[in-house]
């Protein structure tokens, strides 16, 4: 019993889960509330896809200035003027 909950302690832990909720979660778990283990399992998600959806936001900017500066690299050699961004 107690090694099943150190793997869940693990588990939670491995998904960004704080303690509160964890303790909760485990609580949860115990008295066999699936609503409530649910409801704290689509709110983790929900915050690591926020997390996820931001990074990609900042994936996605440094992919345009990279292309930006390429282009820029390749006008330069073709003997063109780069363009200029403001």
């Amino acid at each position: 019993m107690e090694e099943e909950r150190e793997e869940l302690e693990v588990s939670l832990r491995a998904c960004g889960f704080e303690e509160q909720a964890a303790e909760q979660y485990i609580q949860y778990a115990g008295q066999h509330f699936t609503a409530g283990q649910l409801r704290l399992l689509n709110s983790q998600r929900k915050k690591l896809m926020d997390c996820l959806h931001a990074a990609q936001r900042r994936v996605d900017t440094v992919d345009f200035m990279i292309r930006s500066v390429e282009g820029a690299a390749e006008e330069k050699r073709r003997g063109g003027k780069a363009p200029r961004h403001s």
